[in-house]
């Protein structure tokens, strides 16, 4: 009878240290749900993208949410809170610089954010068939895309028909104001007229994007990461 006690106590002593242990790591990591509750405001999921980028920075990233159960959960369906936009630099993926998981941002990149009609239909696609509430239109410094798109304001080729039509999409974003002959410390100006630029012509040339934004259904921040800091900064 004494030994059957003991194993109760035993067990329950090892229970009650695994739900500690597990409150701390969820605690420590700033855990969520990788597929969110639909009720959140695109202020709150901006919110959210923000604190990431913290973690991401001070290098206190999550541990949850690729777990295999994350990965069969998700084999049906996703509802991913926003949409990042960003450029296909290799040093800025916005999972890894927001710190997010399997099913939280729907990222859609092309050098220097250049839009085409498979990069807006993609955006569309999130917004009226996953939910997104948010779309993140997210430069950063340093922009190879943005360099090229300068050295070719004069008309010059890149070499290449397809880099051309690209750095076409980015010209009228950045010659109001910046040259060859003048470019701004590390791009960040440049980058930023694109980024902002970038996040007007979506609305211009998407009626769907144009609709959900006038009728509050979703938002468009543009932000700048940094390369040599890791920090998104917002406007």
């Amino acid at each position: 009878m004494k030994l059957m006690q003991n194993n109760q106590r035993v067990k329950v002593l090892l229970f009650v240290t695994f739900v500690t242990l597990s409150s701390l790591v969820l605690g420590k990591t700033e855990a969520r749900p990788a597929v969110a509750s639909k009720s959140l405001a695109a202020s709150e999921i901006l919110a959210g993208l923000k604190k990431g980028n913290e973690r991401f920075v001070s290098g206190k990233v999550r541990t949850d949410g690729q777990s295999k159960s994350d990965i069969l959960r998700l084999a049906t369906g996703q509802n991913p809170d926003a949409v990042v936009l960003s450029c296909s630099d290799s040093r800025v993926p916005p999972e890894a610089v927001f710190d997010q998981k399997l099913g939280e941002i729907f990222t859609v990149r092309s050098a220097g954010e250049a839009l085409s009609p498979q990069a807006i239909a993609s955006i569309e696609f999130a917004i009226e068939n996953l939910g997104s509430r948010l779309v993140v239109v997210m430069g950063h410094t340093n922009c190879g895309a943005i360099k090229a798109s300068i050295e070719t304001l004069n008309g010059k080729s890149t070499g290449s028909e397809n880099l051309d039509k690209l750095t076409a999409d980015i010209h009228p974003r950045i010659k109001s104001k910046f040259d060859e002959k003048n470019p701004s410390k590390n791009l960040k100006e440049e980058s930023w007229l694109n980024a902002r630029g970038v996040a007007k012509d979506l609305i211009i040339r998407s009626g769907l994007i144009s609709k959900a934004v006038a009728s509050g259904k979703i938002e468009i921040k543009v932000g700048l990461y940094d390369l040599k800091t890791g920090l998104v900064e917002f406007e």
